[in-house]
């Protein structure tokens, strides 16, 4: 990055300040060469427009005076002397209005012109009504004059205009010196502004390789603060909109891998879950059918003594409905599933509901040795009577399977809630374990050992009963057992 920063500033340094540097050397070199060679053409240029004012008065009057007054400024008649020459180059007037006020350097000039005139041979190189001018220099007085001639075919003869040159070459000279300062400030004033310009034009282009590289890094977080109108606002707003259209698609693409991720998980549980579903049900299905199938074949073999039959009938009563309730089971858990079940929803005391099932349950109760302690509120609900007391049934049967001596029932309301728990003694579940409870076919005990009995179906069944309420359900250690409660 410094390197680069370096290097632009550089190469724009270095062209801007050669331009500006070339820029002052050449104007330095024109005023030098070219300045006076112009002014020189453009005198030439006034010279004869004067003497051309001068010739039309004169040979239309004859008044020489007049002729001088119409053709020259006031403010210029001191540097313009006129000379009336024959044919032969003598000289027939002398033409100045102020020879009373430099009459001797009058007379050097005019003699001066008459000599360069006749020395150079200038009258022979002007046409027939044409005009020819001529600078040159006087050796002897430092001064440069311009000799402006007309050949005059009307009055036959040669009319000469004189004008001095000296005070430009005076001013070049002050002008050259000027040059000399004003070069070396310029170089200065150009390396400083050529310097500034550089940083100027390369902080947009750093700006912008800056936001480049984060944009190829995936970082969409920083923009282009350049406002400009030109082509590098253009480009800066490009990129700007690519950037913000890139992190747009970055996170579309980012999100719908999530999705995919969670469908492909979602595909990978289910596949799972519908493989246990079979292997469990198989298992399940496959206990009572071995053994049905066995009483059978020995009943066909009169295996059995008489006396003994109606016990091994009783057997096969007892498998056959296991098999009847884990079908409707499972029947009752695939239409609450697929949210095909319609709740019948009725007004009753949920109290009067608990207690009925608990009397069902008098008899494993006492069997099994478990005290039973019950905490009951009088509390109305809206629900189905038939699925909630489904779900007191699986509570109650799980609390009983797994008790190692104590049952604990509460019912109460909490805020605008209905509140039901079953406490049970015994084992804690492993915390990592409680969530999985909820599924369906799940056991604690992956042997498979019977001792505990039930289908895996029951804790599923009441959850999606109670959701179809509008509850929740859940399950949590305690001191000395778990509890199992719902809400509605």
């Amino acid at each position: 990055m410094q390197k680069m920063r370096g290097s632009i500033v550089k190469k724009l340094f270095l062209i801007n300040s050669l331009i500006l540097v070339l820029f002052i050397i050449l104007s330095f070199a024109f005023q030098h060469i070219f300045f006076e060679r112009f002014y020189v053409h453009k005198r030439k240029i006034e010279a004869i427009n004067v003497l051309s004012n001068f010739v039309e008065t004169y040979e239309k009057t004859g008044d020489l005076k007049l002729s001088f007054e119409k053709s020259v400024d006031i403010n210029k008649a001191f540097g313009y002397r006129f000379l009336i020459l024959d044919k032969e180059g003598n000289v027939k007037y002398a033409v100045n209005p102020a020879v009373d006020k430099g009459a001797k350097e009058n007379i050097r000039i005019l003699t001066d012109a008459i000599f360069r005139i006749s020395t150079d041979n200038l009258l022979s190189k002007v046409e027939k009504n044409k005009y020819f001018s001529v600078v040159y220099y006087n050796k002897r007085f430092p001064i440069s004059s311009i000799i402006t001639i007309y050949n005059s075919i009307e009055k036959n003869e040669y009319i000469v205009c004189t004008s001095l040159l000296q005070p430009i070459n005076e001013a070049s000279k002050v002008i050259k010196e000027l040059y000399v300062y004003l070069f070396a400030a310029g170089i200065i004033v150009t390396l400083i502004v050529s310097l500034i310009y550089s940083k100027n034009v390369s902080r947009p282009i750093l700006e912008i390789k800056d936001v480049a590289d984060r944009i190829a890094n995936l970082d969409f977080s920083k923009r282009i603060d350049i406002k400009s109108d030109d082509e590098l606002g253009m480009l800066a707003s490009a990129i700007n909109t690519m950037s913000e259209n890139l992190k747009d698609a970055l996170n579309s693409l980012r999100e719908a891998n999530k999705r995919l991720e969670e469908d492909i998980e979602k595909e990978k549980k289910l596949e799972r879950m519908r493989k246990d579903f079979i292997a469990a049900t198989s298992h399940e299905l496959k206990t009572p059918i071995n053994l049905i199938q066995g009483y059978l074949e020995a009943f066909k073999d009169d295996v059995f003594d008489e006396k003994d039959k109606d016990y091994y009938i009783d057997i096969l009563l007892d498998e056959t409905k296991k098999m009847a309730s884990l079908v409707n089971d499972m029947l009752d858990l695939s239409q609450l599933e697929a949210g095909k079940y319609n709740l019948v929803i009725e007004e009753f005391n949920l109290k009067d509901l608990v207690m009925r099932v608990v009397k069902k349950f008098e008899g494993s109760i006492r069997e099994n040795k478990i005290e039973l302690i019950m905490s009951l509120t009088d509390v109305l609900v809206k629900a189905d009577f038939y699925r909630i007391e489904q779900v007191i049934t699986n509570y109650l049967t799980n609390a009983i399977r797994h008790s190692t001596g104590k049952i604990e029932i509460n019912l109460y309301k909490e805020d605008d809630l209905v509140k039901f728990e079953v406490i049970n003694s015994g084992e804690n579940i492993p915390e990592e374990e409680l969530e999985n409870i909820w599924s369906k076919f799940y056991k604690l005990d992956k042997s498979g050992n019977k001792k505990y009995g039930g289908t895996g179906l029951g804790l599923s069944i009441v959850k999606n009963i109670i959701e179809l309420h509008g509850g929740k359900v859940g399950a949590k250690n305690i001191e000395g057992g778990v509890k199992f409660y719902f809400t509605l």
